[in-house]
């Protein structure tokens, strides 16, 4: 699947010659963006390193070249892959008294709700009571669903965020990496630099 608009396929790159200089400041430069973002990333821009090269080695396979847009999706799964598999890890490490406690917290909290405001009485004479009167007990196979999937698209919508936040830093931080190693910039013709 291609997103940029230009061709994926990989023409045959001339050997880039006096460009030595540009090449060993962008590594170095490099070098120093991965270890700062890897710092503030807690070691995720160094996953999404390691999936632009994976990304890399399978383009490559197949005869054609990294596009920006595709150096950018390997770099948020690779860290997709790491976030949801400490966040399965972290759930697996949980006890089954921890669910118990959850439920015990919910049953509180639904037994002593706190009176309606008097404001409220002032407006409507009676209002709480009649909404008290109409709320049917909740059955707990449903509120057990509910909170499955509750947990479940909460923790699916901090993966994602989470990857796309840390793989793009990863991945801007790899950029010049990517010249320094090839002498162009991940997506360009061969020609341009």
């Amino acid at each position: 699947m291609n997103l940029d608009t230009e061709s994926s396929e990989a023409p045959a790159v001339p050997p880039v010659r006096g460009r030595g200089a540009k090449r060993i400041v962008a590594g170095v430069a490099g070098v120093v963006a991965l270890l700062l973002a890897a710092a503030f990333t807690f070691g995720g821009a160094l996953v999404a390193a390691i999936g632009i090269g994976v990304g890399s080695a399978i383009a490559r396979e197949r005869g054609r070249r990294l596009t920006r847009a595709s150096s950018w999706v390997a770099a948020v799964v690779a860290v997709g892959v790491v976030v949801i598999g400490l966040l399965g890890l972290q759930a697996a490490r949980m006890d089954a008294g921890a669910f118990r406690q959850l439920r015990q917290t919910m049953d509180s909290s639904e037994a002593h709700r706190p009176p309606p405001p008097a404001w409220l009485e002032r407006i409507a004479p009676g209002a709480a009571a009649r909404a008290n009167a109409r709320r049917s007990p909740a059955s707990p196979n449903v509120e057990a669903a509910f909170g499955v999937w509750v947990i479940v698209v909460g923790t699916a919508m901090v993966a994602v965020v989470t990857a796309c936040f840390i793989g793009t830093v990863g991945w801007l931080a790899t950029l010049p990496l990517g010249y320094a190693f090839t002498g162009r910039w991940i997506g360009s013709r061969a020609e341009a630099t």
